[in-house]
Formats: structure tokens, sequence, C-alpha cells
């Protein structure tokens, strides 16, 4: 799938941090793969391609200031995402395949209603959404990729989506990548991270009984280096509800 790209050569520290993949689980020896293997390495080295500015060959965040109104200046969510996906798509080659359906007609589990006591199976009537980026690997894997850019809800949401898509054998590998503590404080939308997934982590590996085979990941990530210069502009910030809310409060 890739053999026709010439990847670059990096050297030590000058590009965005892989500071470590977290295995939450593992079901069927996924990791021992070697679509795993190919992935990893290729979903890395595009966490390792984002710099900026363009043609820095770093990745230098502006430091998050407080502004005369006591408001906070920060960095937007997106531009860190859309490396990574052009880099995955247009480097790597890891074209999309569709997108992933989580049915809404589904077989959910039996429950009791109380105080009756009746089995009761409740209809799905909301939508999940897609991944940032559903492909399959040269061995027939499924996998879904999620680049965090909403706040702490929306990575609960992301590892939601994913470990349920794993259990109903809709893909196979599942990895949501978001920001370390460190990174987090300069960016805006109070956007996830490890720091405040941490508590959660041995809830998500308790899903594996539901899996027949499928690993889950956690990706953290993080800036190369933090200044306080004027002439290195912040990302650029959405315009969405939470972006506005993210980009002026403590």
């Amino acid at each position: 799938m890739r053999c026709c790209h010439t990847y670059p050569k990096y050297t030590e520290r000058i590009y965005m941090k892989w500071l470590r993949t977290l295995i939450l689980f593992d079901q069927g020896n996924v990791i021992s793969s070697r679509d795993w293997r190919e992935l990893h390495e290729s979903y890395v080295r595009s966490i390792q391609s984002i710099e900026y500015p363009k043609g820095s060959g770093r990745l230098i965040v502006r430091r998050k200031e407080r502004k005369p109104d006591g408001k906070w200046a920060r960095n937007g969510v997106g531009y860190l995402r859309h490396g990574f996906l052009e880099h995955m798509r247009d480097v790597e080659g890891w074209e999309p395949e569709g997108s992933v359906n989580l049915a809404r007609n589904r077989e959910q589990p039996s429950i009791k209603l109380y105080p009756s006591l009746d089995d009761y199976r409740e209809p799905i009537t909301s939508d999940f959404g897609g991944f940032d980026l559903a492909t399959i690997g040269d061995g027939g894997t499924r996998i879904a990729i999620e680049w965090e850019t909403g706040n702490i809800s929306s990575s609960h949401r992301s590892m939601n989506k994913l470990a349920i898509a794993l259990g109903a054998g809709i893909v196979e590998v599942g990895v949501l990548i978001v920001p370390s503590r460190a990174l987090y404080e300069h960016l805006t939308d109070r956007v996830g991270n490890i720091g405040e997934l941490s508590g959660y982590l041995s809830m998500w590996e308790g899903l594996k009984s539901t899996v027949q085979r499928g690993l889950l990941a956690i990706t953290v990530v993080e800036h190369d280096e933090l200044t306080d210069s004027n002439n290195i502009p912040y990302f650029k910030v959405g315009n969405d509800g939470r972006a506005a809310e993210g980009r002026g409060e403590i």
C-alpha cells in the first residue's frame, strides 16, 4: 500500500513528539500482526511530521497568554488533526475505506425494568457519527482512528464508540490520539487529554471480555517546544461553540 512513498528522515527532537502508546486490551493477539505494526509505524511518522511554523522542522507551540480582559489566548486544535490526517493519506498511503456504521438496528442487551422486572431492550435512537480515519490494512484488519479535538466528554464518546465498534466486530483496531497534559494547557476547547482520561483506563480495559478479536489503544502526543514569541502565531481557533468557550476560559 505504501511501497511507492519515500519517507522523510527525521533527526532527534525536530518534530511533534509521540510520547507513548497505551494498549488497553488486545484480544486475539492483534498486537503481533503485520497490519498493527505497519499502522503504528505509519501513524507515529505522521505525528512526527507535524511542524509549525511550516518549514521550521519543529513543532513550536505558542504558550497560552492572559489577555487584558482576563481571558486566555490559546492554540486551536484543528491544525494538528489536519496535519496528521493529511500525512496518513498523502504520504503513508492509508486511504479512507468508507465510514464505520454503528447501526441503530444492532441487537441491544436484555435488561430489566423496575419494578415489573420484565426483560426489555432499549431501542437505539441516536447516531454515533463516524471516525476521523476508517481504513483497512493490507492483511484485512479493519481500523478506526480518532484524533481528539473536543473536550473530555468528546474523548469519552470517542473511546466508547471505539469499544462498541470492537465489541460488535466492526473493526479490529481502535486508536484514540490525545495530547499530553503539558500540551493541553496551551490548547483551546478544554480539549480531552491523557491526564483527564487516566482515571478511566481500567473501565475500558474491563471491556475486553466483550471483544472476540480486537485491540484498543490510546496514543499520547506533545509539542517539541513552547515559546512566548509574538513572531509565532497561535494555531487558528475554530468558531464553533466549544471553541469559542474554550478560547477565553481559564
